[in-house]
């Protein structure tokens, strides 16, 4: 049985390149959740307003479940719903967190559509990969890091230390962009549907 340790966060924070970057260090397997959902046909539609496959979640934990039982090997899971992993496997999950105008030209550079950004900037505002992280698995295996301001080598440093036992300075809860964003700009993104 093999052990996951996992990277979360909304599109955009740097889970996919910083992953790779880490598992080179830490010799482990790589899975990129988006891309083992289509490779595998894990989904249950396309949705063509976002552009997307719809993740059959059932039948994504029950592939994960079966593969982890499996093997010995550890893998590292990177994706916006990598709570998905079944708890007795999970030995760690780290949501990345970037502040929502970071993230805004970030996703604009991927010239996503207008509807998309918003979707995802909004649910970075709200914290939702966090939330959702932890409504499936205990607090303790759970880990926040603001990368707004920090090099992908930086950020693989911080995650390193967290999935070693290293570091207990990024609990969850302490990441907050509701503190950050003048009130007017929240009410443009949030009500309004305006982008920063």
């Amino acid at each position: 049985m093999s052990q996951a340790l996992a990277i979360s966060g909304t599109p955009g924070v740097g889970k996919t390149s910083t992953g790779i970057l880490l598992a080179k260090r830490l010799d482990v397997d790589v899975l990129e959740l988006s891309r083992l959902v289509e490779r595998e046909k894990l989904y249950s539609r396309r949705d063509e307003v976002r552009a997307t496959l719809v993740a059959d979640m059932e039948a994504l934990e029950r592939y994960l479940a079966e593969l982890f039982s499996q093997t010995k090997r550890t893998h590292l899971v990177l994706g916006h719903f990598a709570d998905i992993i079944p708890d007795k496997f999970l030995k760690c999950l780290v949501v990345l967190r970037c502040h929502p105008k970071i993230l805004t030209e970030r996703l604009k550079e991927r010239q996503w559509t207008h509807a998309k950004i918003l979707e995802n900037v909004q649910a970075e505002i709200l914290g939702e990969c966090t939330s959702q992280a932890l409504l499936r698995h205990p607090s303790e295996k759970i880990f926040e890091i603001n990368v707004s301001q920090h090099t992908e080598e930086e950020v693989a440093d911080f995650i390193e230390k967290v999935f070693s036992g290293q570091s207990t300075e990024f609990v969850p809860g302490r990441i907050s962009w509701l503190q950050t964003l003048n009130g007017q700009v929240l009410h443009r993104i949030m009500e309004e549907g305006r982008l920063p």
